[in-house]
């Protein structure tokens, strides 16, 4: 504990911190010159409350002078709830801890601006008494506030997420919405510091969910885990460009559909069919649509038709060069010269493995009618080799449980 008593110049020092509003004015005018943002606070709050904690603190610093006694967490109360209100209105941070820093410097300058030599002992008591406090008041003010931020991010990501909810099962909302939105569900790839073992995967799947709420929690309400999620945006909102902030973060893949508030539930449930056949079928990270599977997503269904398309490229499976062939040369637009150059072949054995699928199949690529079928078949094909097992794609939005709320 320091000793009582102390001095500067044949005066108590505790006592050069009186008047405590008089100075606190003094101080809150340092404040909206040098610190922005409390320039753009309502003139009612700087004269309210912004002077009133100010004057505080320099009524506990002056006890504490008075006394040798630093204030423990306990005794800085008000300072913790003017904290929360600063949270609560907004004002970052920064700016609050920039204000109690500054006056603790523009106070302390006042305080040893006449001392001399003989002051010297006095001085450095009194400056380790100041430091010790602002190690405690900046504590108290920091946690208080983030206390405050986190219970209102909780609160407004419930709020989104009860959106989210109501949007997707149909439900009225609390909270007007437009006509129509964007529906987008994705699916995110595994970071490589997810495999490490123990609570490093942990940090690192949590880190990822923060960095990909960030993007999203300003375009609309979302749910999301470290496997994926889903999201319903504005109608207007760039889902192109959403999707590219997201790869920055994560691997991703995504499936959207525009819709009328009304149709969300429906348009959910086929962006997440497919978001399935996509990955599935091993498409690369990316955004889709309906339309860029349209095929694969119709024989995804898995009927008697489906299993009949595929089995008309069976009789290829005993030759490992026809069915390759017979998917490039399709890929090329029939083009057998340029199918021949990407398989480092000469042209004359495309036309003789084109007849071989021919007698084989009884399938001609050169009759548009055939071409249909052989079109199908691959399609086909694709879904029946991907098709064994059925998975979440990337754990997408599963429906909450109602807690009666």
């Amino acid at each position: 504990m320091t000793r009582h008593n102390l001095t500067i110049n044949g005066r108590p020092v505790h006592a050069r911190l009186t008047p405590h509003r008089v100075i606190a004015r003094e101080l809150v005018t340092r404040f909206t010159a040098e610190i922005p943002l409390y320039a753009a606070l309502p003139r009612e709050e700087l004269d309210g409350d912004i002077t009133r904690i100010t004057a505080a603190n320099l009524r506990i610093v002056a006890r504490m002078l008075r006394t040798g006694e630093v204030p423990g967490v306990d005794d800085l109360g008000e300072l913790a709830e003017s904290a929360a209100v600063r949270a609560a209105e907004g004002v970052p941070l920064g700016a609050v801890l920039a204000a109690y820093s500054m006056g603790l410097r523009v106070m302390w300058h006042a305080v040893l601006a006449d001392a001399g030599p003989d002051d010297l002992a006095d001085a450095l008591a009194a400056t380790d008494l100041v430091l010790r406090y602002q190690e405690v008041a900046v504590s108290v003010v920091a946690t208080a506030y983030a206390e405050e931020r986190q219970t209102i991010v909780g609160h407004e990501r419930e709020a989104r997420r009860e959106l989210l909810s109501a949007l997707l099962e149909g439900r009225p909302t609390a909270t007007r919405v437009g006509p129509s939105h964007v529906v987008v569900v994705f699916a995110f790839a595994a970071h490589p510091d997810e495999a490490t073992p123990g609570t490093g995967a942990q940090i690192a799947a949590r880190r990822k969910v923060r960095r990909v709420q960030a993007e999203l929690d300003p375009v609309g309400p979302n749910s999301v885990d470290p496997r994926g999620g889903v999201a319903v945006l504005p109608p207007e909102a760039d889902v192109t460009g959403v999707v590219r902030r997201l790869q920055s973060v994560v691997g991703v893949t995504a499936a959207w559909e525009r819709a009328a508030t009304a149709e969300l539930p429906a348009a959910h449930q086929r962006a997440r069919e497919v978001l399935d056949v996509v990955l599935r079928l091993g498409r690369p990270p990316g955004l889709y649509r309906l339309a860029d599977v349209l095929l694969e997503y119709q024989l995804g269904r898995q009927t008697p038709a489906t299993a009949g398309l595929a089995a008309l490229l069976d009789p290829l499976g005993d030759n490992p060069d026809l069915l390759p062939t017979l998917e490039l040369y399709l890929a090329e637009g029939l083009n057998r010269r340029r199918t021949a150059a990407l398989l480092h072949v000469h042209p004359n054995t495309v036309d003789y493995r084109l007849r071989r699928i021919v007698a084989l199949t009884g399938l001609d690529p050169g009759n548009p009618a055939d071409l249909q079928h052989i079109g199908a078949a691959l399609a086909a094909r694709r879904v029946r080799a991907a098709a064994p097992e059925e998975r979440d794609p990337g754990g997408t939005w599963v429906k909450p449980e109602h807690t009666g709320r």
